[in-house]
C-alpha cells in the first residue's frame, strides 16, 4: 500500500479541527498522494483472492448455467466469472468451457463493422451493444497478463485468439473522451493488451487514448459528473492501467485520475446518508442514487457492507493505489461549495452546497441521456431512504421502477425536457420546458414531478400542517404562491413553484401527492396534461420553474418559522412570453436569474454565471491542480 505525505497534515487535522481553515482543504487535499482501507469500524477489507474464493462460491449457478445457457447469460459475465477463478486458484478445468461460450459470442466475420466484439446477451442475434468488447477484454486481458500459467493449454491457444480478435474489436471502438467510463475502459484495455500480446502499435493506440482523455478531462472537467454507477467504473478502469500498465506516463496520469475521482467522490460525500450527494449525471437509482460505486466504497473502507456479489469487484480488487483517509475527513467539512464542468459549453457546469444536515444541487442544463438527476436534495437518514430530486415523467414512473427496452438492455428512463437551473449557495432554481420532440406520442401523463421523503418530521403547505399516512392516498392541491415544506431535525426545505404551464396554454393543476406507494415517496407534482390526454403537438410548449431553498440549525420552532416566513415573501419575477421566460428570484445572498428562450437549445443568461473548473471548492480549483501537477512532474 502507497502512502503519502499527507499523513503528517493528518495528524495536525485531527488534533486541531480548526485547522481546516488554517491550511486551506483544497491544499490539503492536494497534498495527498494515498492512504488507508480501514473502514469505519477498524476492519480491513477482503483482500483480492479472498474476494475472488467468495465470489466463486457465489457465482456457481453462474456455472451451472453453462451446461445449457440461458438466454440472458452474458459475454460479460463470462470474462468476469473466469478471472475469479484465476484469481482464486479454483477450477482452471472450468476455463475450457467458458472460453468455448465466448468464442461463439465473438464476432469473427473480418468483414463485418463489429469485428472482434461481443454479443452482449446469448439471445442476441448479433452485436446489439459495441460496448461489451470493452467490459469482456478486462477480465480477458487480466486473465492473459496475470495468470496465463494457470491456464490450461487446451484453453491456452483459444484465450490468445478471443484476446487478439478482441484488439480488433477494442480499436474499432472509437470513443470520445465525454463516455468517461467506456473510453478509461477502452484505452486501460488497449495498453494491458498491446503489451501482454507484445503488440506494441496497439498499446501505443491504448496510451494515446489515455492521453486524449486526460486532456479533455483538464479542459473540460469529467462528462459523466458525479454518477453512483459509473464513476465506480471510472474508478475501475483506472485501478487497473495504474496498476499493470509499463510506461511511467501511463501510470503518472491514472494516479492523476484515481485522485481526481476520489477527491471529487469525497466532496460530494454526505456522511449522513453515507451516499454520494448531489446531482447525478447517470442513475439507475432515481429514489436513493446507490450504485456500483458501492463497490469501490466498500473494498476502500468508506462504507461497511457484505461482500459484492458481482465479479466485476475484482478489477476494484486489483488497486494499489488507495484513496487517502484524509479525503473521507474532508467529507466531514462544512459548508462547503463545489462547483464543476462537465463539458464544453459554459453552462455544461454543476453546483452543490453542502450543509450538516442538508445539501442542494443543480446542473445548469440538462445532461441528456433521459437517466440524470438535475436537481436534487439529500437530508439525514439511511443509505436506502429517499432522496429529493426532480422528474420530468411521460410514463407515469417518477420513481425509476419500470424498465423498458434500451437496445439489448432494460432500464427505466425519464423524459429528456429542456432544462436550465441557476444556484447561489442554499437557493437554486430550476427551468424546465417541453419541446414537441420531448413528447413521445405514446406518453400517457407529463408530469414535473419534485420527489420528496415521506419520513420527514413534517409537512407544512403555507403555514399549515400536512399528514401523510403510509398505505392511504392523498392530494393537497396547491394554489399559486403556496409555499411546501419539510423538516427533518434541524434541516429545512422549502419549495416554490413561480410559474407553470399546461399543454393547453394555461397554467396547469400542482398538488402535492402521495400516491400510496410502497417506496416512503412524497411528490410536489406540476401536471402540464390530463393523465392519458397527452397531445403529439401544442402551440406554447408546457413548462414549470421550480425554487429551492435549503436550511440548516433550525431545531427551534421559533427559528424555523422565521426562516419559512422569508422564504415566502422572497420576491420572485417571472417574465413568460410564447419565445421566451425570464426568472429571477431573492435568494438571501443575492438574485438567482434563468432566462431562455426558442428554439429552447441552451440558457440564455444564468446568474450566479456557471463556472469554468474541474473540480473546484469554494473557489479554489483543486482538480485542476491535481492534473496540472502531471505536466510539472513531466516537465522535471
Amino acid at each position: 500500500m502507497r502512502r503519502g505525505r499527507g499523513f503528517a497534515l493528518l495528524r495536525r487535522v485531527k488534533t486541531c479541527p480548526s485547522c481546516w481553515l488554517a491550511i486551506g482543504l483544497g491544499s490539503l487535499l492536494l497534498a495527498v498522494v494515498a492512504g488507508s482501507r480501514l473502514a469505519a469500524n477498524g476492519a480491513e477489507p477482503p483482500t483480492a483472492a479472498e474476494l475472488a474464493r467468495d465470489l466463486v462460491l457465489k457465482n456457481e449457478p453462474l456455472w451451472r448455467s453453462c451446461a445449457a445457457p440461458p438466454e440472458s447469460l452474458s459475454s460479460r459475465a463470462l470474462f468476469s466469472y473466469a478471472f475469479a477463478l484465476a484469481e482464486a486458484g479454483l477450477h482452471p478445468e472450468r476455463l475450457d468451457r467458458l472460453l468455448a461460450l465466448a468464442a461463439q459470442m465473438q464476432d469473427r466475420d473480418p468483414t463485418s463493422r463489429q469485428f472482434g466484439n461481443f454479443r452482449w446477451y446469448w439471445r442476441d442475434a448479433k452485436v446489439m451493444d459495441a460496448n461489451a468488447v470493452d467490459f469482456c477484454m478486462r477480465g480477458g486481458a487480466l486473465l492473459w497478463l496475470k495468470h496465463r500459467e494457470f491456464v490450461p493449454p487446451s484453453a491456452r491457444e483459444p484465450l490468445r485468439e478471443l484476446l487478439k480478435l478482441g484488439v480488433q474489436g477494442s480499436l474499432r471502438h472509437k470513443v470520445q473522451p465525454s463516455y468517461s467510463n467506456i473510453a478509461l475502459m477502452n484505452a486501460g484495455n488497449l495498453i494491458l493488451l498491446g503489451e501482454a500480446l507484445d503488440d506494441a502499435p496497439t498499446a501505443s493506440e491504448g496510451y494515446a487514448r489515455l492521453d486524449r482523455f486526460f486532456s479533455y478531462t483538464r479542459t473540460n472537467g469529467s462528462h459523466e459528473f458525479v454518477s453512483p454507477t459509473y464513476t465506480g467504473v471510472d474508478l475501475d478502469g483506472l485501478v487497473v492501467i495504474e496498476a499493470f500498465c509499463r510506461e511511467q506516463r501511463g501510470r503518472t496520469q491514472a494516479r492523476a485520475l484515481l485522485e481526481l475521482f476520489w477527491t471529487d467522490v469525497a466532496l460530494n460525500w454526505f456522511p449522513p446518508a453515507q451516499r454520494l450527494a448531489g446531482a447525478h449525471s447517470r442513475t439507475y437509482d432515481f429514489l436513493r442514487g446507490l450504485g456500483y460505486l458501492d463497490v469501490q466504497l466498500t473494498l476502500n473502507g468508506w462504507i461497511t457492507a457484505p461482500p459484492p456479489r458481482d465479479p466485476d469487484a475484482l478489477y476494484a480488487a486489483q488497486a494499489k493505489w488507495h484513496p487517502p483517509a484524509a479525503l473521507r475527513a474532508a467529507a466531514q467539512v462544512y459548508p462547503r461549495l463545489v462547483r464543476q464542468s462537465w463539458g464544453e459549453q459554459a453552462w455544461h457546469s454543476r453546483t452543490h452546497y453542502l450543509l450538516p444536515d442538508i445539501t442542494l444541487s443543480s446542473s445548469a442544463s440538462s445532461y441528456g441521456g433521459r437517466m440524470d438527476m438535475p436537481l436534487t436534495v439529500d437530508l439525514p437518514g439511511p443509505r436506502t431512504g429517499v432522496r429529493g430530486y426532480f422528474l420530468a415523467d411521460g410514463r407515469e414512473d417518477p420513481y425509476g421502477k419500470n424498465k423498458i427496452a434500451a437496445g439489448p438492455h432494460q432500464k427505466a428512463f425519464h423524459l429528456d425536457p429542456f432544462w436550465a437551473a441557476a444556484q447561489r449557495e442554499t437557493d437554486a432554481l430550476g427551468l424546465v420546458i417541453y419541446r414537441d420532440q420531448d413528447i413521445p406520442t405514446n406518453a400517457v401523463v407529463l408530469n414535473s414531478n419534485f420527489v420528496l421523503p415521506l419520513d420527514a418530521d413534517e409537512f407544512r403547505v403555507g403555514t399549515n400542517r400536512a399528514f401523510f399516512v403510509k398505505g392511504q392516498p392523498s392530494r393537497i392541491p396547491l394554489e399559486p404562491g403556496h409555499v411546501v415544506s419539510l423538516r427533518k431535525g434541524a434541516a429545512a426545505l422549502g419549495l416554490r413553484v413561480p410559474w407553470v404551464r399546461g399543454t393547453d396554454s394555461q397554467p396547469a393543476p400542482t398538488a402535492l401527492v402521495f400516491d400510496g406507494n410502497e417506496f416512503g415517496a412524497v411528490r410536489l407534482v406540476v401536471e402540464h396534461a390530463p393523465a392519458g390526454h397527452v397531445p403529439a403537438t401544442n402551440a406554447l410548449p408546457p413548462g414549470a420553474v421550480f425554487w429551492l431553498r435549503i436550511g440548516s440549525g433550525l431545531r427551534a420552532e421559533a427559528a424555523f418559522a422565521a426562516w419559512l416566513k422569508d422564504f415566502a415573501a422572497a420576491a420572485a419575477k417571472v417574465e413568460a412570453r410564447p419565445e421566451r421566460i425570464r426568472v429571477q428570484v431573492a435568494s438571501q445572498r443575492g438574485p438567482v436569474e434563468v432566462v431562455a428562450a426558442a428554439p429552447w437549445s441552451k440558457p440564455e443568461k444564468l446568474e450566479p454565471a456557471p463556472r469554468r473548473a474541474v473540480l473546484e471548492l469554494n473557489g479554489e480549483d483543486v482538480g485542476g491542480r491535481i492534473l496540472a501537477r502531471v505536466g510539472q512532474e513531466a516537465n522535471r
